[in-house]
C-alpha cells in the first residue's frame, strides 16, 4: 500500500472522515479527537501497514507512525476537509469526568511511583530483617534504613502537593507550604486528639500517608489563586496571594478536609475489603485477569486511591498482591512467542520483554509483543486471572506501595507470602505455556505487522553497508540525569517501537538543546519539540524533547535549527525551557532513539547518572 492507500483505510477504521473532529502530529504519531471512538476499530488500525501500535492517552486517539507520521499527516490534509487540519489542535474537548480523573491521578502519582517502589522495597526488607531476628527495632541501623524507607509514606502530603501543583498549575511552594503543615510536629502530636481554633472546638485527624486532604486543598488553591488575580494589584500579588492563601487553606485542611478525607478513605477502603471478603478467590481471578487490560487503557491508576486507603486504615493492601501476577503473566506471553517466532527483530523484543517482567515492567511486553498477536494477550490475561485468584485465596498482601517484581518480593512478605511467590510463578508459566501452543499465530506474522516487519525507517540502499555499520558515539545533548529508554514515562518510547535508545532527564533550567552526532537535520516541526538527524554513515537518529510537548505548540523552545542544514555534535538544535516545561506538567525527559535500529544494535559504555552537554553518552554498535 502507498501513502494514499494506508491514509484511506486509517481514515475508515476510525469509522470515517465526519468521525474526525480534529488531527494533529508530533514527532512519532497521529494524534486524534474523535466524535466516537467506539467507531474506531482498534485491531484493524493495528492490522494497516505501517501503523506500529495504537493508543488512548492524554484525551487523544493516538496512532503510532514513527518518522512516517509526516507523511501520512500530509496525506490525510489533503483527504480531510476540516478546520482542524493543522498541525496543533487548536480546541479541546472537555474530558468526561471519569477521563479527566483517571488523567489526574495518574499525573499526581506517576512522578513518585518509582520512589514509592524503593521505599517499600526498604520497608519489606526491615520487616524480614526484625522477624528473623537479624535486627531489632530499636537498633540504630534500623532507625536509619526506616527513616530511608518510611519518610516518603510519612511525608507523603508534601509530595503530593508537588505533584499536585504542577497538575494544577497552582503556586509549588505554597503548595508545599500547605503540605508541610499537615505534618508539621506539633500538629502531628495533636492526631486524634481536641484542641480548638478561634474557641471552636476541633479534632485533628492523621494526615501520615494521606491522600484526600492535600489533594482537596491544592485543588481549591487553584480556583483561590484565580480569584486573587482579579483583585489583588499586580504590583503586591506576590507577596499577599501567599499570605491569604496559606491563612485561609491552611486551617480550611486542618479542620475540614482532614475529616473529610478521613471518612472517604475510611470508606473507600472498607468498600473494597467487604466486597473482597466475599469470595477472596473470586476478586483476586477477577483483578488477575482485567489488570493489563486496564494498564492498556490507563484506568488502572483509578486503583490508588483505594491503595492508599487500604494502607492507611489496615496496615496492608491486597489489591497489588493480585494484580502483580498479571505483570508477570506478559513475560511469560512473550516467552511464549520467543519460542515459536521465527522472526529475528520479533526475538529480540520478546527476549528483553520476557526479562523486564521480572523487573515489574509489563509494557515493554504488552506494546511490543502481546498486543501485536493479541491471542497472546489473551493468554496472558488468563495466567494473570489464575495467579490472581491463588493469591487473592491466600489473602496475600502488601505493606507498601510497590510494583510486583522479583525486587519487590520483600513488601508482600508476611501473610500468604509463600502464596503470592507460586501465584506469581504459576502466572509466568501458565501465560508461556499457553501462548506457545494456543497464543501464537502465524498469520500474523505472515502479515508484516510485528516489529520485524513494520517500516519504522527507511534502510540504506546498500543492505551490506546497512550490516557493516561501525560503532557510533553519541554525545549528550543536554546537562541532565542519564535514564534508560524503558524508564521513559511514554510506553510506545519505552517499549522499543521506534528504535532502540535512551534518554537524558535535563536540569530545570533554560538551555541548549545540542546534536549528538554529526549529520544532516532531515526532519524539524513546527513545535520546535522534534528534530530527525540522519547521521553521516546513514543511521536515523530521532531526538524528541519532551513527552507530549507537541502540546506546548513550540511556546517553551527557541531558535530551531533549518530543515536539510548539516550539523556537527555538540551543535545546538533549539533552546528549550525545561522549568517552564515542568511547571506545566509536562516530562521534559529528552529521548535519543535510532529509528532504524536492527536486531543486532547495541548501545554499550552508558553513561550513567549525572552528565554534561557535549559528553559522551553511548556507544551504538551495529
Amino acid at each position: 500500500m502507498n501513502d494514499k492507500e494506508i491514509t484511506q483505510a486509517l481514515i475508515a477504521e476510525l469509522g470515517g472522515q465526519k468521525n474526525i473532529r480534529s488531527f494533529t502530529h508530533c514527532a512519532t504519531r497521529l494524534r486524534f479527537q474523535l466524535k466516537d471512538e467506539r467507531k474506531a476499530d482498534k485491531n484493524k488500525i493495528e492490522n494497516i501497514p505501517s501503523v506500529i501500535s495504537v493508543v488512548k492517552a492524554a484525551g487523544q486517539y493516538q496512532v503510532v507512525f514513527g518518522p512516517k507520521v509526516v507523511d501520512i499527516f500530509n496525506e490525510m490534509s489533503e483527504l480531510i476537509t476540516t478546520d482542524s487540519k493543522n498541525s496543533d489542535i487548536q480546541e479541546r474537548d472537555k474530558k468526561n469526568i471519569f477521563n479527566a480523573l483517571i488523567d489526574f491521578v495518574s499525573s499526581v502519582f506517576t512522578p513518585i511511583l518509582y520512589v514509592l517502589i524503593g521505599s517499600g522495597i526498604i520497608k519489606g526488607l526491615l520487616a524480614i530483617f526484625t522477624s528473623l531476628n537479624w535486627m531489632t527495632a530499636t537498633s540504630g541501623t534500623y532507625t536509619i534504613l526506616n527513616a530511608a524507607g518510611d519518610s516518603l509514606y510519612y511525608f507523603l502530603p508534601m509530595f503530593l502537593a508537588v505533584t499536585c501543583a504542577r497538575k494544577l498549575k497552582t503556586n509549588i511552594f505554597v503548595s508545599l507550604a500547605i503540605g508541610g503543615s499537615l505534618v508539621y510536629p506539633n500538629i502531628v502530636a495533636l492526631y486524634g486528639k481536641a484542641t480548638d481554633f478561634l474557641n471552636m472546638p476541633i479534632e485533628i485527624a492523621t494526615f501520615k500517608s494521606s491522600v484526600f486532604p492535600i489533594i482537596f486543598a491544592i485543588f481549591s488553591l487553584k480556583y483561590l489563586e484565580k480569584g486573587m488575580k482579579k483583585v489583588i494589584p499586580s504590583a503586591v500579588e506576590n507577596i499577599f496571594a501567599p499570605l491569604i492563601s496559606l491563612i485561609l487553606l491552611v486551617p480550611l485542611t486542618i479542620i475540614l478536609f482532614g475529616p473529610l478525607g478521613s471518612i472517604l478513605s475510611n470508606e473507600i477502603a472498607s468498600l473494597y475489603m467487604n466486597l473482597y471478603g466475599l469470595n477472596k478467590m473470586a476478586a483476586g481471578a477477577f483483578i488477575g485477569f482485567f489488570a493489563q487490560a486496564m494498564v492498556v487503557f490507563g484506568i488502572h491508576w483509578g486503583l490508588f486511591p483505594i491503595i492508599f486507603s487500604d494502607i492507611q486504615k489496615y496496615g496492608f493492601d491486597t489489591i497489588l498482591a493480585v494484580f502483580g501476577p498479571s505483570i508477570i503473566a506478559q513475560s511469560g506471553a512473550a516467552l511464549g512467542i520467543l519460542m515459536r517466532t521465527k522472526d529475528p527483530a520479533m526475538k529480540k523484543i520478546s527476549s528483553s520483554a520476557t526479562i523486564m517482567g521480572f523487573f515489574g515492567i509489563s509494557e515493554a511486553a504488552i506494546y511490543g509483543v502481546t498486543l501485536k498477536y493479541k491471542r497472546a494477550f489473551l493468554m496472558a490475561m488468563i495466567g494473570g486471572g489464575l495467579g490472581g485468584a491463588i493469591a487473592g485465596a491466600a489473602g496475600s498482601r502488601a505493606t507498601a506501595v510497590a510494583v510486583a517484581s522479583v525486587p519487590s518480593f520483600p513488601v508482600y512478605f508476611g501473610h500468604g507470602f509463600l502464596q503470592f511467590i507460586i501465584a506469581y510463578f504459576v502466572a509466568f508459566l501458565v501465560a508461556a505455556v499457553l501462548t506457545y501452543f494456543f497464543g501464537f499465530d502465524k498469520d500474523v506474522e505472515k502479515s508484516g505487522i510485528v516489529s520485524g516487519k513494520v517500516n519504522i525507517a527507511t534502510k540504506p540502499n546498500n543492505e551490506e553497508n546497512f550490516e557493516s555499520w561501525e560503532p557510533l558515539v553519541i554525545y549528550s545533548p543536554v546537562n541532565g540525569e542519564v535514564k534508560k529508554l524503558a524508564d521513559v514515562a511514554d510506553k510506545v518510547f519505552a517499549s522499543g517501537s521506534l528504535g532502540k535508545g535512551l534518554a537524558v532527564k535535563p536540569n530545570r533550567a533554560k538551555q541548549s538543546v545540542l546534536s549528538p552526532v554529526d549529520g544532516v537535520v532531515t526532519v524539524t516541526y513546527a513545535t520546535k519539540h522534534a528534530y530527525g538527524i540522519t547521521a553521516d554513515d546513514g543511521r536515523q537518529f530521532l531526538i524528541h524533547i519532551g513527552i507530549n510537548t507537541v502540546d506546548l505548540n513550540g511556546k517553551q523552545f527557541s531558535n530551531p535549527i533549518q530543515k536539510n542544514k548539516k550539523i556537527k555534535k555538540g551543535e545546538q538544535l533549539c533552546i528549550a525551557d525545561f522549568e517552564e516545561i515542568e511547571d506545566k506538567g509536562y516530562d521534559s525527559s529528552v529521548i535519543i532513539t535510532l529509528i532504524n535500529s536492527t536486531p543486532a544494535t547495541k548501545i554499550e559504555s552508558i553513561r550513567t547518572g549525572h552528565i554534561l552537554a557535549r559528553d559522551e553518552l553511548a556507544n551504538f554498535i551495529d
